[in-house]
């Protein structure tokens, strides 16, 4: 066959999708009618994160030492709030997919299509990096909701840097810029909701709510 023929004959092949049906299989059903990703959402835009959940509009000053004067076993309520000694904490810079809100849980997708239920996973992923051990946390003054906000540690580690960096929470560069790095890590090496698609836990929250 001339070569020639068979360049443009290559060249036809290779500019069709090799699996057509793979943009359509988008895994197991969703349970609910809650959405994946919002239209305007964009992935490699880190500051495009907005928030009304804190209600806290001080910044978290990065520089000064922390002080620990809340401890003991942690109850984990989801991938960014627990409770310790009755104390409702909620995790200072970051926000988690919900698993359970308004008895919702917020799904998101993987690269290829498959639906996974990333709030509990996000919840399962902080039940593991705590492992029933003694959590340190800071107090940072009270949001709008009443819960304690905090900084946490387990044995040194910081939580919030692993949810983030696991990529099983963002970065609430709004407020802090402190997890800001371990965002772009987890974007980049595209673990946990960057593997795929996701809407913002705020939007999800929003377009979830049962509240008037």
């Amino acid at each position: 066959m001339n070569p020639r023929l068979l360049i443009l004959v290559f060249l036809i092949i290779t500019s069709q999708p090799l699996f057509a049906q793979e943009s359509e299989d988008i895994g197991e059903p969703l349970p609910s009618n809650s959405p994946i990703q919002s239209q305007d959402f964009t992935l490699t835009d880190p500051r495009s994160f907005k928030d009304d959940t804190l209600g806290d509009e001080r910044l978290i000053d990065e520089n000064k030492p922390l002080v620990f004067n809340i401890s003991g076993k942690a109850k984990v309520v989801d991938g960014d709030t627990i409770t310790i000694n009755n104390t409702k904490i909620r995790f200072s810079g970051i926000d988690a997919p919900e698993s359970y809100y308004y008895g919702q849980t917020q799904y998101c997708k993987k690269a290829n299509g498959k639906i996974w239920a990333c709030g509990k996973k996000a919840t399962s992923k902080l039940k593991k990096l705590i492992n029933n051990q003694l959590v340190q946390c800071t107090d940072e003054g009270k949001d709008r909701y009443g819960r304690t906000l905090s900084i946490c540690f387990v044995n040194g580690l910081d939580l919030q840097s692993e949810m983030v960096r696991s990529g099983m929470a963002i970065a609430y560069l709004k407020y802090s810029r402190r997890y800001e790095n371990e965002m772009v890590e987890a974007m980049n090496a595209k673990v946990g909701i960057w593997s795929g698609n996701f809407l913002d836990p705020e939007d999800w929250r929003r377009a979830n709510s049962v509240r008037d």
